[in-house]
């Protein structure tokens, strides 16, 4: 999470006196924001999520109910919570545009066949870097490493099947349609069969990637309070007093929820740095 652009404060007393000594934290993911909660209120993790009950309520965030250790214990969703979406959301988000950029490239293939067939203008982008597809991918980032890697597949085939247009269209006007042609069969069975490859497989890693857990969180350290359901854990964390960066300015610019539950930002040399989030207001918003 890059936080470089916001103002970061000195801490004030109140946290700097209730963190004097450090914290050890329970760290996990929404999205890619990586958040922290003081270890001691983390009863377990579960990826048991099928049986979560509907409410016949509506609170923001609110998921429903599960049964945990004899206990009724309401689910959050943790983003949801704060007024965003969620991995899961955000994933099928991108599957849908993964569809739909896919489906960009085949009508583009098929324009360019018709416009050398039968003369129709070729109104498609020819540049690889400005069609929708390529505007998201040249600025598309994630902390996911595996979808990067294939993501860095599509270079490659993209871009060689924006560069037919031109050149396909120049072979036509030197009356080398038959040519063009079959350029245009090779190009469509080999490189493009290769991009569409590479959607397919994208496709794929969201959708065996994505499994969100549950975190149980406690107020006397037995019995479930809430439970939380968030995309990824991370790691258990010690951190340090002059870790501690107060949030006054930033919290002025926070609604609802998060301007109670996000109380510190958190600064880490060689890993991502993380928001603290405050238990005791989960527990508050549990209680209500």
């Amino acid at each position: 999470m890059n936080m470089s652009a916001v103002e970061l404060l000195p801490s004030n007393h109140q946290m700097m006196d209730q963190y004097s000594q450090g914290l050890r934290a329970f760290t996990f993911w929404v999205s890619d924001t990586l958040y922290a909660i003081d270890i001691s209120r983390v009863l377990t993790i579960s990826q048991e999520m099928g049986n979560i009950q509907s409410l016949p309520a509506r609170a923001k965030g609110l998921v429903g109910m599960v049964e945990f250790q004899n206990h009724a214990v309401p689910v959050l969703d943790f983003a949801n919570m704060l007024g965003f979406a969620s991995g899961v959301e955000n994933s099928n988000e991108l599957i849908q545009l993964l569809c739909d950029r896919e489906k960009d490239h085949v009508e583009w293939v098929e324009a360019l066949e018709d416009s050398l067939v039968n003369d129709t203008p070729f109104t498609k982008v020819k540049d690889p870097h400005k069609c929708a597809f390529g505007q998201w991918y040249d600025h598309f980032n994630t902390r996911d490493e595996t979808l990067m890697e294939v993501l860095a597949e599509f270079d490659q085939p993209h871009k060689q099947i924006h560069s037919l247009a031109d050149k396909l269209l120049d072979m036509k006007k030197d009356k080398d349609l038959d040519h063009a042609l079959h350029l245009l069969r090779y190009e469509r069975n080999i490189t493009l069969k290769r991009l569409l490859k590479r959607f397919e497989q994208a496709r794929t890693h969201l959708k065996e990637s994505t499994r969100q857990v549950l975190l149980y969180i406690t107020e006397d350290g037995t019995t479930p309070t809430v439970a939380l359901r968030i995309d990824d854990i991370n790691d258990v964390i010690d951190f340090k007093p002059e870790q501690f960066k107060a949030m006054e300015r930033i919290n002025n610019i926070l609604t609802g929820e998060a301007s109670e539950l996000v109380v510190a930002y958190l600064k880490q040399t060689d890993h991502a740095d993380c928001l603290l989030v405050e238990a005791s207001h989960l527990m508050k918003i549990a209680r209500s």
